[in-house]
Protein backbone atom coordinates (compact mmCIF):
# COMPACT_ATOMS: atom_id res chain seq x y z
CA UNK A 1 0.00 0.00 0.00
CA UNK A 2 1.42 3.36 -1.07
CA UNK A 3 0.03 6.32 0.85
CA UNK A 4 1.73 9.63 0.16
CA UNK A 5 1.97 11.91 3.18
CA UNK A 6 2.87 15.57 3.49
CA UNK A 7 6.56 16.33 4.12
CA UNK A 8 5.40 19.02 6.56
CA UNK A 9 4.65 18.39 10.22
CA UNK A 10 0.95 18.14 11.10
CA UNK A 11 -0.79 21.37 12.11
CA UNK A 12 -3.18 21.29 15.09
CA UNK A 13 -6.72 22.07 13.86
CA UNK A 14 -8.71 23.83 16.61
CA UNK A 15 -12.28 22.76 17.28
CA UNK A 16 -13.85 26.16 16.57
CA UNK A 17 -16.29 27.70 14.11
CA UNK A 18 -14.92 29.66 11.16
CA UNK A 19 -16.13 33.11 12.27
CA UNK A 20 -14.61 32.78 15.74
CA UNK A 21 -11.41 31.38 14.27
CA UNK A 22 -10.90 34.50 12.14
CA UNK A 23 -11.67 37.07 14.83
CA UNK A 24 -10.50 35.51 18.08
CA UNK A 25 -7.08 36.85 19.16
CA UNK A 26 -4.25 34.91 17.53
CA UNK A 27 -0.57 35.36 16.71
CA UNK A 28 -1.33 36.95 13.36
CA UNK A 29 -4.08 39.44 14.16
CA UNK A 30 -2.24 40.50 17.31
CA UNK A 31 0.80 41.39 15.19
CA UNK A 32 -0.98 44.12 13.23
CA UNK A 33 -3.10 47.17 14.14
CA UNK A 34 -6.79 46.41 13.67
CA UNK A 35 -7.31 49.60 11.70
CA UNK A 36 -5.16 48.07 8.98
CA UNK A 37 -6.90 48.16 5.59
CA UNK A 38 -7.88 44.65 4.55
CA UNK A 39 -10.17 45.48 1.62
CA UNK A 40 -9.57 48.12 -1.08
CA UNK A 41 -11.97 48.56 -3.97
CA UNK A 42 -9.63 48.99 -6.91
CA UNK A 43 -11.90 51.37 -8.84
CA UNK A 44 -13.75 53.42 -6.21
CA UNK A 45 -11.04 53.37 -3.54
CA UNK A 46 -13.51 52.31 -0.81
CA UNK A 47 -11.79 50.51 2.06
CA UNK A 48 -12.57 48.27 5.01
CA UNK A 49 -10.29 47.65 7.96
CA UNK A 50 -10.12 44.49 10.03
CA UNK A 51 -12.13 46.28 12.74
CA UNK A 52 -14.71 47.48 10.19
CA UNK A 53 -15.30 43.93 8.99
CA UNK A 54 -15.55 42.59 12.52
CA UNK A 55 -17.96 45.24 13.79
CA UNK A 56 -20.20 45.36 10.71
CA UNK A 57 -20.48 41.60 10.43
CA UNK A 58 -21.46 41.32 14.10
CA UNK A 59 -24.18 43.94 13.72
CA UNK A 60 -25.54 42.32 10.59
CA UNK A 61 -25.55 38.88 12.22
CA UNK A 62 -28.13 40.09 14.71
CA UNK A 63 -30.23 41.34 11.79
CA UNK A 64 -30.31 37.90 10.16
CA UNK A 65 -31.35 36.45 13.50
CA UNK A 66 -34.14 39.01 13.91
CA UNK A 67 -35.36 38.00 10.45
CA UNK A 68 -36.02 34.54 11.84
CA UNK A 69 -33.00 32.86 10.28
CA UNK A 70 -30.60 30.72 12.25
CA UNK A 71 -28.57 27.53 12.43
CA UNK A 72 -28.62 25.44 9.22
CA UNK A 73 -30.69 28.01 7.30
CA UNK A 74 -29.12 28.72 3.92
CA UNK A 75 -28.74 32.16 2.34
CA UNK A 76 -27.94 32.37 -1.38
CA UNK A 77 -25.61 35.09 -2.73
CA UNK A 78 -25.35 35.89 -6.44
CA UNK A 79 -23.17 38.88 -7.30
CA UNK A 80 -19.95 39.89 -9.03
CA UNK A 81 -17.12 40.81 -6.63
CA UNK A 82 -18.14 43.55 -4.18
CA UNK A 83 -15.89 45.34 -1.72
CA UNK A 84 -18.18 44.34 1.19
CA UNK A 85 -18.57 40.72 0.09
CA UNK A 86 -16.48 39.65 3.07
CA UNK A 87 -18.76 41.50 5.50
CA UNK A 88 -21.83 39.77 4.08
CA UNK A 89 -20.35 36.27 4.11
CA UNK A 90 -19.03 36.60 7.65
CA UNK A 91 -22.28 38.11 8.95
CA UNK A 92 -24.16 35.07 7.69
CA UNK A 93 -21.69 32.74 9.41
CA UNK A 94 -21.93 34.79 12.62
CA UNK A 95 -25.70 34.27 12.54
CA UNK A 96 -24.96 30.49 12.41
CA UNK A 97 -26.47 30.32 8.94
CA UNK A 98 -24.91 28.74 5.83
CA UNK A 99 -23.86 30.58 2.66
CA UNK A 100 -24.45 29.21 -0.84
CA UNK A 101 -22.59 31.54 -3.23
CA UNK A 102 -23.27 31.30 -6.96
CA UNK A 103 -22.30 32.53 -10.39
CA UNK A 104 -23.99 35.86 -11.31
CA UNK A 105 -23.76 34.85 -14.98
CA UNK A 106 -26.15 31.94 -14.48
CA UNK A 107 -29.24 31.47 -16.62
CA UNK A 108 -32.66 31.54 -14.95
CA UNK A 109 -32.71 27.73 -14.94
CA UNK A 110 -29.30 27.56 -13.27
CA UNK A 111 -30.32 30.09 -10.60
CA UNK A 112 -33.45 28.05 -9.98
CA UNK A 113 -31.50 24.80 -9.65
CA UNK A 114 -29.10 26.12 -7.02
CA UNK A 115 -31.72 27.97 -4.98
CA UNK A 116 -34.16 25.05 -5.02
CA UNK A 117 -31.54 22.34 -4.55
CA UNK A 118 -29.91 24.14 -1.61
CA UNK A 119 -33.23 25.00 0.03
CA UNK A 120 -32.17 28.63 0.42
CA UNK A 121 -34.49 30.71 2.63
CA UNK A 122 -33.09 34.15 1.74
CA UNK A 123 -31.12 35.76 -1.05
CA UNK A 124 -28.66 38.62 -1.62
CA UNK A 125 -27.87 39.93 -5.08
CA UNK A 126 -27.20 43.08 -7.13
CA UNK A 127 -29.91 45.27 -8.75
CA UNK A 128 -29.03 44.12 -12.27
CA UNK A 129 -29.96 40.51 -11.43
CA UNK A 130 -33.13 41.34 -9.55
CA UNK A 131 -35.62 40.90 -12.45
CA UNK A 132 -34.69 37.28 -13.10
CA UNK A 133 -34.12 36.37 -9.46
CA UNK A 134 -37.48 37.79 -8.38
CA UNK A 135 -39.10 35.32 -10.78
CA UNK A 136 -37.04 32.45 -9.40
CA UNK A 137 -37.74 33.40 -5.78
CA UNK A 138 -41.47 33.57 -6.51
CA UNK A 139 -41.32 29.99 -7.82
CA UNK A 140 -39.41 28.61 -4.84
CA UNK A 141 -41.26 30.62 -2.20
CA UNK A 142 -38.67 33.14 -0.97
CA UNK A 143 -40.62 36.30 0.05
CA UNK A 144 -39.43 39.79 -0.86
CA UNK A 145 -38.68 40.67 2.73
CA UNK A 146 -35.93 38.04 2.54
CA UNK A 147 -34.42 39.31 -0.73
CA UNK A 148 -31.63 41.85 -0.21
CA UNK A 149 -29.27 43.91 -2.33
CA UNK A 150 -25.67 45.05 -2.34
CA UNK A 151 -25.46 48.84 -2.36
CA UNK A 152 -27.57 51.52 -0.69
CA UNK A 153 -30.81 51.64 -2.69
CA UNK A 154 -34.13 49.89 -2.18
CA UNK A 155 -35.57 48.41 -5.37
CA UNK A 156 -38.81 46.52 -6.06
CA UNK A 157 -39.44 46.23 -2.33
CA UNK A 158 -36.00 44.70 -1.74
CA UNK A 159 -33.78 46.52 0.77
CA UNK A 160 -29.99 46.77 1.01
CA UNK A 161 -28.61 44.02 3.22
CA UNK A 162 -26.91 46.71 5.32
CA UNK A 163 -30.39 47.77 6.49
CA UNK A 164 -30.43 44.64 8.66
CA UNK A 165 -27.66 45.93 10.92
CA UNK A 166 -28.47 45.94 14.63
CA UNK A 167 -26.05 46.97 17.36
CA UNK A 168 -25.88 43.72 19.30
CA UNK A 169 -22.43 42.37 20.23
CA UNK A 170 -21.64 38.69 19.75
CA UNK A 171 -19.76 36.58 22.24
CA UNK A 172 -16.95 34.48 20.78
CA UNK A 173 -16.62 31.66 20.18
CA UNK A 174 -20.11 31.16 18.82
CA UNK A 175 -22.14 28.64 20.75
CA UNK A 176 -24.00 25.65 19.34
CA UNK A 177 -21.82 24.94 16.29
CA UNK A 178 -20.13 21.58 15.69
CA UNK A 179 -17.20 22.56 13.44
CA UNK A 180 -16.69 19.03 12.10
CA UNK A 181 -20.30 18.54 11.07
CA UNK A 182 -21.97 21.93 10.60
CA UNK A 183 -21.78 23.35 7.09
CA UNK A 184 -20.40 26.87 6.53
CA UNK A 185 -20.74 27.03 2.73
CA UNK A 186 -22.53 25.01 0.08
CA UNK A 187 -20.53 25.74 -3.07
CA UNK A 188 -21.81 24.39 -6.37
CA UNK A 189 -19.31 22.44 -8.42
CA UNK A 190 -19.68 22.47 -12.19
CA UNK A 191 -18.20 19.00 -12.53
CA UNK A 192 -17.71 17.38 -15.93
CA UNK A 193 -21.16 15.90 -16.48
CA UNK A 194 -24.72 16.63 -15.40
CA UNK A 195 -26.05 19.50 -13.32
CA UNK A 196 -24.00 21.29 -10.69
CA UNK A 197 -23.79 19.56 -7.30
CA UNK A 198 -23.87 21.27 -3.93
CA UNK A 199 -20.58 20.70 -2.10
CA UNK A 200 -21.02 20.80 1.67
CA UNK A 201 -17.97 22.40 3.29
CA UNK A 202 -17.84 22.49 7.08
CA UNK A 203 -16.42 25.09 9.42
CA UNK A 204 -13.50 22.75 10.12
CA UNK A 205 -12.83 22.36 6.38
CA UNK A 206 -12.24 26.11 6.09
CA UNK A 207 -10.30 26.44 9.35
CA UNK A 208 -7.96 23.68 8.15
CA UNK A 209 -7.60 25.29 4.73
CA UNK A 210 -6.72 28.69 6.20
CA UNK A 211 -4.12 27.15 8.51
CA UNK A 212 -2.60 25.16 5.66
CA UNK A 213 -2.53 28.23 3.39
CA UNK A 214 -0.97 30.35 6.14
CA UNK A 215 1.61 27.64 6.85
CA UNK A 216 2.75 27.82 3.21
CA UNK A 217 3.04 31.61 3.40
CA UNK A 218 5.06 31.37 6.60
CA UNK A 219 7.47 28.96 4.92
CA UNK A 220 7.88 31.47 2.10
CA UNK A 221 8.39 34.32 4.55
CA UNK A 222 11.08 32.41 6.40
CA UNK A 223 12.82 31.52 3.17
CA UNK A 224 12.95 35.18 2.14
CA UNK A 225 13.99 36.46 5.52
CA UNK A 226 16.87 34.01 5.76
CA UNK A 227 18.05 31.79 8.54
CA UNK A 228 18.94 34.67 10.88
CA UNK A 229 15.40 36.08 10.90
CA UNK A 230 13.49 32.79 11.10
CA UNK A 231 12.64 33.21 14.75
CA UNK A 232 11.17 36.66 14.12
CA UNK A 233 9.00 35.57 11.19
CA UNK A 234 7.83 32.27 12.58
CA UNK A 235 4.47 33.65 13.67
CA UNK A 236 4.22 36.66 11.44
CA UNK A 237 3.43 36.99 7.75
CA UNK A 238 5.02 39.51 5.36
CA UNK A 239 3.55 42.94 6.14
CA UNK A 240 4.34 44.50 2.78
CA UNK A 241 2.22 42.24 0.59
CA UNK A 242 -0.76 43.55 -1.38
CA UNK A 243 -2.93 40.98 -3.16
CA UNK A 244 -5.00 41.43 -6.32
CA UNK A 245 -8.52 40.04 -6.05
CA UNK A 246 -10.16 39.40 -9.40
CA UNK A 247 -11.01 35.71 -8.99
CA UNK A 248 -14.77 35.40 -8.40
CA UNK A 249 -15.70 35.38 -4.74
CA UNK A 250 -18.37 32.72 -5.30
CA UNK A 251 -15.72 30.26 -6.51
CA UNK A 252 -13.73 28.24 -3.98
CA UNK A 253 -10.36 29.61 -5.17
CA UNK A 254 -11.39 33.25 -4.68
CA UNK A 255 -13.43 32.51 -1.56
CA UNK A 256 -10.55 30.91 0.33
CA UNK A 257 -7.46 32.69 -1.00
CA UNK A 258 -8.94 36.20 -1.20
CA UNK A 259 -12.07 36.71 0.90
CA UNK A 260 -11.26 34.56 3.94
CA UNK A 261 -7.45 34.38 3.88
CA UNK A 262 -7.01 38.13 3.45
CA UNK A 263 -9.17 38.78 6.50
CA UNK A 264 -7.50 36.08 8.60
CA UNK A 265 -3.97 37.24 7.70
CA UNK A 266 -4.82 40.98 7.57
CA UNK A 267 -3.37 41.14 4.06
CA UNK A 268 -4.73 44.02 1.92
CA UNK A 269 -6.63 42.76 -1.11
CA UNK A 270 -7.42 45.10 -4.03
CA UNK A 271 -10.76 44.05 -5.44
CA UNK A 272 -11.74 43.93 -9.10
CA UNK A 273 -15.46 43.47 -9.82
CA UNK A 274 -14.66 41.37 -12.88
CA UNK A 275 -11.67 40.27 -14.90
CA UNK A 276 -10.33 42.71 -17.47
CA UNK A 277 -6.69 42.51 -18.54
CA UNK A 278 -6.14 46.25 -18.93
CA UNK A 279 -7.76 47.02 -15.58
CA UNK A 280 -5.73 44.26 -13.98
CA UNK A 281 -2.49 45.82 -15.26
CA UNK A 282 -3.60 49.30 -14.20
CA UNK A 283 -4.33 48.16 -10.65
CA UNK A 284 -1.05 46.28 -10.32
CA UNK A 285 0.79 49.46 -11.31
CA UNK A 286 -1.35 51.79 -9.16
CA UNK A 287 -1.40 49.76 -5.93
CA UNK A 288 2.03 48.11 -6.32
CA UNK A 289 0.49 44.65 -6.14
CA UNK A 290 2.96 42.03 -4.94
CA UNK A 291 0.88 38.85 -5.16
CA UNK A 292 -1.88 37.59 -7.44
CA UNK A 293 -3.72 34.31 -7.77
CA UNK A 294 -4.33 33.58 -11.43
CA UNK A 295 -5.71 30.85 -13.66
CA UNK A 296 -4.20 29.52 -16.92
CA UNK A 297 -6.19 31.77 -19.31
CA UNK A 298 -4.88 34.83 -17.44
CA UNK A 299 -1.35 33.42 -17.64
CA UNK A 300 -1.82 33.19 -21.41
CA UNK A 301 -3.01 36.81 -21.58
CA UNK A 302 -0.11 38.05 -19.49
CA UNK A 303 2.34 36.14 -21.64
CA UNK A 304 1.01 37.10 -25.05
CA UNK A 305 -1.06 40.30 -24.96
CA UNK A 306 0.47 43.60 -26.08
CA UNK A 307 -1.51 45.36 -23.32
CA UNK A 308 0.92 44.07 -20.68
CA UNK A 309 3.83 45.97 -22.22
CA UNK A 310 2.13 49.31 -21.50
CA UNK A 311 2.32 48.96 -17.70
CA UNK A 312 4.88 48.63 -14.93
CA UNK A 313 4.25 45.26 -13.29
CA UNK A 314 7.62 45.08 -11.57
CA UNK A 315 6.06 45.11 -8.08
CA UNK A 316 4.76 41.56 -8.65
CA UNK A 317 6.91 39.06 -6.81
CA UNK A 318 4.62 36.02 -6.72
CA UNK A 319 1.94 34.54 -8.98
CA UNK A 320 -0.01 31.55 -7.74
CA UNK A 321 -1.78 29.51 -10.40
CA UNK A 322 -4.51 26.97 -9.89
CA UNK A 323 -7.82 25.67 -11.33
CA UNK A 324 -6.13 23.80 -14.22
CA UNK A 325 -2.65 22.55 -15.18
CA UNK A 326 -0.18 25.10 -16.49
CA UNK A 327 2.33 23.60 -18.88
CA UNK A 328 6.06 24.21 -19.06
CA UNK A 329 5.46 26.13 -22.30
CA UNK A 330 3.01 28.45 -20.53
CA UNK A 331 5.46 29.02 -17.70
CA UNK A 332 8.40 29.82 -19.97
CA UNK A 333 6.45 32.29 -22.12
CA UNK A 334 5.09 34.05 -19.02
CA UNK A 335 8.55 34.30 -17.45
CA UNK A 336 9.80 36.20 -20.49
CA UNK A 337 7.26 38.97 -19.75
CA UNK A 338 6.95 39.00 -15.96
CA UNK A 339 9.90 38.12 -13.71
CA UNK A 340 7.67 37.23 -10.75
CA UNK A 341 7.99 33.77 -9.24
CA UNK A 342 5.23 31.50 -10.53
CA UNK A 343 3.98 28.73 -8.28
CA UNK A 344 1.32 26.15 -9.08
CA UNK A 345 -1.02 24.28 -6.84
CA UNK A 346 -3.89 21.86 -7.01
CA UNK A 347 -7.28 21.81 -5.41
CA UNK A 348 -10.98 21.69 -6.12
CA UNK A 349 -14.24 22.76 -4.55
CA UNK A 350 -14.52 19.36 -2.90
CA UNK A 351 -11.16 19.87 -1.13
CA UNK A 352 -11.97 23.43 0.06
CA UNK A 353 -9.41 24.69 -2.48
CA UNK A 354 -5.75 23.67 -2.17
CA UNK A 355 -4.37 20.29 -1.07
CA UNK A 356 -1.09 20.38 -3.03
CA UNK A 357 1.13 23.37 -3.70
CA UNK A 358 4.62 24.41 -4.64
CA UNK A 359 6.32 26.45 -1.95
CA UNK A 360 7.79 29.81 -2.86
CA UNK A 361 11.37 28.56 -2.67
CA UNK A 362 10.85 25.20 -4.41
CA UNK A 363 8.98 23.57 -7.24
CA UNK A 364 9.94 21.90 -10.52
CA UNK A 365 8.51 23.40 -13.74
CA UNK A 366 5.19 21.80 -14.57
CA UNK A 367 4.67 20.20 -11.17
CA UNK A 368 1.94 21.13 -8.70
CA UNK A 369 4.23 20.65 -5.71
CA UNK A 370 3.87 18.78 -2.45
CA UNK A 371 0.99 17.82 -0.20
CA UNK A 372 -0.32 20.35 2.28
CA UNK A 373 0.22 19.53 5.94
CA UNK A 374 -2.32 17.02 7.38
CA UNK A 375 -3.17 15.73 3.87
CA UNK A 376 -2.73 12.22 2.43
CA UNK A 377 -2.94 11.03 -1.16
CA UNK A 378 -3.16 7.74 -3.02
CA UNK A 379 -2.99 7.07 -6.77
CA UNK A 380 -5.27 4.33 -8.08
CA UNK A 381 -6.02 2.70 -11.44
CA UNK A 382 -9.43 2.09 -13.01
CA UNK A 383 -9.93 -0.99 -10.81
CA UNK A 384 -9.17 0.97 -7.66
CA UNK A 385 -5.81 -0.73 -7.22
CA UNK A 386 -3.10 1.39 -5.65
CA UNK A 387 -0.19 2.51 -7.80
CA UNK A 388 3.30 3.68 -6.90
CA UNK A 389 5.88 6.25 -7.88
CA UNK A 390 5.92 7.43 -11.50
CA UNK A 391 2.67 5.61 -12.34
CA UNK A 392 -0.29 7.58 -13.65
CA UNK A 393 -3.68 7.12 -12.07
CA UNK A 394 -6.57 8.87 -10.36
CA UNK A 395 -5.69 11.01 -7.35
CA UNK A 396 -7.67 10.30 -4.18
CA UNK A 397 -7.30 12.36 -0.99
CA UNK A 398 -7.95 12.21 2.73
CA UNK A 399 -7.59 15.06 5.20
CA UNK A 400 -9.33 17.79 7.22
CA UNK A 401 -10.20 19.96 4.19
CA UNK A 402 -12.07 17.20 2.34
CA UNK A 403 -15.77 18.01 1.93
CA UNK A 404 -18.51 16.54 4.07
CA UNK A 405 -20.24 15.39 0.90
CA UNK A 406 -22.67 16.43 -1.82
CA UNK A 407 -25.94 17.95 -0.64
CA UNK A 408 -28.97 15.68 -1.07
CA UNK A 409 -27.06 13.42 -3.45
CA UNK A 410 -26.37 9.97 -1.97
CA UNK A 411 -25.61 8.51 -5.41
CA UNK A 412 -22.82 11.02 -6.07
CA UNK A 413 -21.47 10.48 -2.54
CA UNK A 414 -21.36 6.72 -3.04
CA UNK A 415 -19.48 7.18 -6.31
CA UNK A 416 -17.03 9.70 -4.86
CA UNK A 417 -16.03 8.33 -1.46
CA UNK A 418 -14.01 5.15 -1.04
CA UNK A 419 -13.57 3.02 2.06
CA UNK A 420 -11.49 4.71 4.73
CA UNK A 421 -12.63 8.27 3.99
CA UNK A 422 -10.75 8.62 0.70
CA UNK A 423 -12.29 10.97 -1.85
CA UNK A 424 -11.98 10.45 -5.60
CA UNK A 425 -11.10 13.50 -7.71
CA UNK A 426 -11.48 12.35 -11.31
CA UNK A 427 -8.05 13.85 -11.99
CA UNK A 428 -5.18 11.83 -13.42
CA UNK A 429 -1.82 12.50 -11.79
CA UNK A 430 1.44 10.95 -10.71
CA UNK A 431 4.11 11.25 -8.04
CA UNK A 432 7.53 11.77 -9.56
CA UNK A 433 10.26 9.96 -7.64
CA UNK A 434 12.96 12.16 -9.19
CA UNK A 435 11.51 15.50 -8.02
CA UNK A 436 9.46 14.37 -5.03
CA UNK A 437 6.47 16.29 -6.39
CA UNK A 438 3.06 15.62 -7.89
CA UNK A 439 2.01 16.27 -11.46
CA UNK A 440 -1.47 16.58 -12.97
CA UNK A 441 -1.84 14.84 -16.32
CA UNK A 442 -5.52 15.38 -17.16
CA UNK A 443 -9.14 14.85 -16.20
CA UNK A 444 -10.13 11.18 -16.07
CA UNK A 445 -13.32 11.87 -18.00
CA UNK A 446 -11.55 14.08 -20.56
CA UNK A 447 -8.98 11.53 -21.70
CA UNK A 448 -9.29 10.69 -25.39
CA UNK A 449 -9.32 6.96 -26.12
CA UNK A 450 -7.58 6.38 -29.46
CA UNK A 451 -7.51 2.67 -30.39
CA UNK A 452 -6.98 1.67 -26.77
CA UNK A 453 -4.41 4.40 -26.06
CA UNK A 454 -5.15 7.17 -23.57
CA UNK A 455 -4.41 10.63 -24.95
CA UNK A 456 -4.32 13.61 -22.56
CA UNK A 457 -5.77 16.79 -24.14
CA UNK A 458 -3.71 18.98 -21.82
CA UNK A 459 -0.48 17.59 -23.26
CA UNK A 460 -1.46 18.48 -26.83
CA UNK A 461 -2.74 21.89 -25.74
CA UNK A 462 0.62 22.58 -24.11
CA UNK A 463 2.42 21.72 -27.37
CA UNK A 464 0.18 24.04 -29.40
CA UNK A 465 0.67 26.84 -26.88
CA UNK A 466 4.36 26.68 -27.67
CA UNK A 467 3.58 28.33 -31.00
CA UNK A 468 3.76 32.16 -30.92
CA UNK A 469 0.85 32.43 -33.38
CA UNK A 470 -1.51 30.50 -31.05
CA UNK A 471 -3.36 32.56 -28.43
CA UNK A 472 -5.46 29.76 -26.93
CA UNK A 473 -6.65 26.26 -27.75
CA UNK A 474 -8.68 23.24 -26.71
CA UNK A 475 -8.29 19.60 -27.75
CA UNK A 476 -11.19 17.14 -27.61
CA UNK A 477 -11.92 13.66 -28.85
CA UNK A 478 -14.03 13.26 -32.00
CA UNK A 479 -15.60 9.87 -32.71
CA UNK A 480 -14.61 8.53 -36.13
CA UNK A 481 -17.07 5.82 -37.19
CA UNK A 482 -14.79 4.64 -40.01
CA UNK A 483 -12.14 3.68 -37.45
CA UNK A 484 -14.54 3.04 -34.54
CA UNK A 485 -12.44 5.18 -32.25
CA UNK A 486 -11.96 8.71 -30.95
CA UNK A 487 -9.40 10.93 -32.67
CA UNK A 488 -7.94 14.18 -31.27
CA UNK A 489 -9.08 17.48 -32.76
CA UNK A 490 -7.80 20.95 -31.87
CA UNK A 491 -9.85 24.14 -31.70
CA UNK A 492 -7.43 27.05 -31.93
CA UNK A 493 -7.65 30.80 -31.25
CA UNK A 494 -5.02 32.67 -33.26
CA UNK A 495 -3.23 35.87 -32.32
CA UNK A 496 -5.05 38.96 -33.66
CA UNK A 497 -2.42 39.57 -36.36
CA UNK A 498 -2.56 36.00 -37.73
CA UNK A 499 -4.98 34.97 -40.49
CA UNK A 500 -6.59 31.50 -40.45
CA UNK A 501 -5.81 29.46 -43.57
CA UNK A 502 -5.93 25.82 -44.61
CA UNK A 503 -2.16 25.90 -44.88
CA UNK A 504 -1.82 27.12 -41.29
CA UNK A 505 -4.22 24.42 -40.10
CA UNK A 506 -2.04 21.75 -41.67
CA UNK A 507 1.11 23.43 -40.40
CA UNK A 508 -0.18 23.30 -36.81
CA UNK A 509 -1.11 19.63 -37.13
CA UNK A 510 2.34 18.86 -38.52
CA UNK A 511 3.93 20.87 -35.70
CA UNK A 512 2.22 18.64 -33.15
CA UNK A 513 3.08 15.50 -35.13
CA UNK A 514 6.80 16.17 -34.79
CA UNK A 515 6.56 16.52 -31.01
CA UNK A 516 4.32 13.67 -29.85
CA UNK A 517 3.94 9.94 -30.42
CA UNK A 518 1.79 8.51 -33.20
CA UNK A 519 -1.41 7.94 -31.23
CA UNK A 520 -1.49 11.62 -30.16
CA UNK A 521 -1.49 13.13 -33.65
CA UNK A 522 -4.32 15.56 -34.45
CA UNK A 523 -6.11 13.19 -36.79
CA UNK A 524 -9.31 15.14 -36.30
CA UNK A 525 -7.67 18.25 -37.72
CA UNK A 526 -7.45 21.84 -36.55
CA UNK A 527 -10.41 24.20 -36.43
CA UNK A 528 -10.05 27.97 -35.93
CA UNK A 529 -12.44 29.70 -33.51
CA UNK A 530 -12.72 33.18 -31.97
CA UNK A 531 -12.64 32.02 -28.33
CA UNK A 532 -12.43 28.93 -26.14
CA UNK A 533 -15.30 28.68 -23.64
CA UNK A 534 -14.06 28.83 -20.06
CA UNK A 535 -15.61 28.75 -16.62
CA UNK A 536 -15.11 31.67 -14.26
CA UNK A 537 -12.27 29.74 -12.61
CA UNK A 538 -10.46 29.28 -15.90
CA UNK A 539 -11.31 25.68 -16.69
CA UNK A 540 -12.02 24.83 -20.32
CA UNK A 541 -15.71 24.00 -20.77
CA UNK A 542 -15.09 20.94 -22.93
CA UNK A 543 -18.75 20.05 -22.97
CA UNK A 544 -19.46 23.19 -24.97
CA UNK A 545 -16.62 22.40 -27.37
CA UNK A 546 -17.98 18.87 -27.78
CA UNK A 547 -21.34 20.44 -28.63
CA UNK A 548 -19.55 22.14 -31.54
CA UNK A 549 -18.37 18.71 -32.65
CA UNK A 550 -21.91 17.30 -32.50
CA UNK A 551 -23.26 20.16 -34.62
CA UNK A 552 -20.51 19.69 -37.18
CA UNK A 553 -21.21 15.95 -37.35
CA UNK A 554 -24.95 16.56 -37.75
CA UNK A 555 -24.28 18.95 -40.62
CA UNK A 556 -21.95 16.57 -42.46
CA UNK A 557 -24.65 14.08 -43.61
CA UNK A 558 -26.77 17.01 -44.80
CA UNK A 559 -23.87 18.34 -46.87
CA UNK A 560 -23.22 14.91 -48.39
CA UNK A 561 -26.81 14.76 -49.69
CA UNK A 562 -26.51 18.10 -51.49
Amino acid sequence: MVIYKSPFAPIPIPDVDLYSFIFQPNEINQSYPHDRKVVIHGITGQTLTFDDIHQRSRCLAAGWTNLGLGKDDIIAVFAPNQYDHVVLYLSILAAKCTVTPGNPAYTEAEFHHQIENSGAKALVTVPALLPVLLKVCAKVGIPRNRIFLFGDEELEGCKPFNSLAVDKPLTLPLQGINPKEDVAFVCYSSGTTGVAKGVMLTHQNFVAQLLQYTHNRQLASEARAGAEAEAQTEEKLPDDDVVLGFLPFYHIFGLTSLVLASCYTLTPVVIMPHYDLELLCQLIQKYKITMASIVPPVAVHLAKSAIVEKYDLSSLRLLGCGAAPLSKEHIESLAQRIPATLKQGYGMTETTSGVISQTEDSGSPGSIGQLYANTECKIVNEKGEELGDDEEGELVFRGPSIMKGYLNNPKANAETFLEGGWMRTGDVGKYCSATGEFYIMDRLKELIKYKGYQVAPAELEAVLMGRPDVADCCVVGVYDSTQATEIPRAYVVLQPTVQPTDKLSKDLADYVKTRVSNQKWLRGGVRFVSAIPKSASGKILRRQVKDWVKKEQQQEPARSRL
